[in-house]
């Protein structure tokens, strides 16, 4: 397997097609951090990760890991070793000290303990979200959970 940075110019459409397929919701691309790993096997991408750097502070913020629904099982596990292991070595490489992730997908609960060393820190949280331009409060499949999307949906 082969692990890249991403680029969001040639990469997005696959992260959408993968956000698309698990009904995720699609993150607008402006939304992003510059920073993300893309793992590859003979050229196809099978994970995707993205890490935002808190800039004048020793925080990151690890966020959209996803994965071609696709393919072989064998190969989503160690992509996401993979995926998620460069991801903490590029905030590492940054100058980061501590590393922030939130997910409500309990696959993703267990790998972050059981494979990555990560500490569960929150069980009972509710995530706040401001538009402050207006433009991305249309769809937020992408940043809500089921029971938020049914209620907007009333």
């Amino acid at each position: 397997m082969q692990i890249r940075n991403w680029n969001l110019d040639k990469d997005y459409d696959t992260l959408v097609k993968w956000w698309n397929d698990w009904k995720f919701g699609v993150v607008p691309k402006e939304c992003l951090p510059p920073d993300g790993i893309i793992v590859e096997s003979e050229g196809n991408p099978i994970c995707a990760g993205g890490l935002y750097i808190g800039i004048g502070t020793q925080f990151a913020f690890m966020e959209w890991i996803v994965t071609d629904k696709n393919a072989d099982k064998r190969q989503i596990h160690k992509a996401l070793k993979l995926c998620i292991d460069n991801l903490v070595e590029l905030a590492k490489s940054k100058g980061m000290k501590l590393i922030y992730t939130a997910t409500k997908e309990r696959e993703l609960h267990k790998r972050y303990t059981k494979y990555h060393d990560f500490v569960l820190a929150e069980t009972n949280v509710h995530t706040f979200l401001r538009d402050l331009d207006g433009k991305y409060s249309k769809d937020l499949l992408w940043i809500s959970d089921d029971e938020q999307n049914d209620n907007r949906n009333k």
